[in-house]
């Protein structure tokens, strides 16, 4: 017989996580294995439990539930993630981000059923498996992605990004128009899912994107400024990331 199906539910409310604890109830093929009312307690569960599932929901204040992809453990052992999130907005985005599904609060049976059945044959192969396709496929310039801190959350097309520089696990992205957005996404990531002729990485710290860049002025043999439209000021690069980025135009 095969196992049942083990589900983390991520909420800060509790009583959401009853509601959709009810839900999945009448499912024989799955059981709750454990509840986490934020992104801190998640992670502990999910290595302590190795959950199949993650139900993650995406507000929970002052954080989000978007904070725990990259503390989930990789293949094999990576579970499937549903977001449960109240905002279609963001909802829509969420194969981008690797989910293997969505729901909207309030949670519809019907549509639960839907996401039972395709997590059932994601584990075919496994919920990793099914998630690789996404979370290989680069995005294209008119490719929306959300990009989330502890206070904003922000819907915005790649070809908006004008330049990323890396802070650690977490990165700086610098958009035209709006106020740059600290995001927990590593530089690294980012490389991978942008497009490779529409963004450059120049150095270790920072990508650009090309088209934007309007002006390059060497200071010294070291410092070369850069210019990009829609980037307030100027970045200063040394001779390695300007001979790289000459090297892309």
């Amino acid at each position: 017989m095969t196992p049942p199906l083990r589900a983390l539910l991520v909420d800060d409310e509790r009583l959401a996580r009853k509601r959709l604890a009810e839900l999945l109830a009448p499912h024989p093929g799955i059981v709750v294995a454990g509840e986490a009312d934020g992104v801190a307690a998640a992670a502990v569960l999910v290595r302590e439990l190795m959950p199949d599932v993650v139900f993650l929901d995406l507000e929970m204040p002052p954080g989000n539930g978007l904070e725990l992809l990259p503390l989930l453990p990789g293949s094999p052992a990576a579970p499937a993630v549903v977001f449960v999130t109240a905002y279609e907005a963001f909802a829509v985005q969420a194969f981008t981000l690797s989910a293997l599904d969505y729901l909207l609060k309030p949670v519809h049976p019907d549509r639960l059923a839907l996401t039972l059945d395709r997590l059932r044959a994601a584990r075919g192969s496994s919920p990793a498996a099914a998630a690789a396709p996404a979370a290989e496929k680069p995005w294209t310039m008119d490719s929306r992605v959300i990009l989330s801190d502890r206070q904003t959350h922000r819907t915005v097309m790649v070809s908006e990004i004008v330049a990323i520089h890396a802070l650690g696990a977490y990165s700086r992205v610098c958009l035209r128009a709006q106020p740059p957005m600290i995001v927990l996404r590593s530089i690294s990531d980012w490389e991978k899912r942008l497009p490779g002729g529409g963004f450059a990485r120049i150095d270790r710290s920072l990508i650009v994107q090309l088209a934007l860049l309007r002006r390059m002025e060497k200071k010294s043999r070291d410092e070369t400024i850069v210019t990009l439209e829609g980037l307030p000021g100027q970045l200063t690069v040394g001779r390695a990331a300007a001979l790289r980025l000459r090297r892309q135009l």
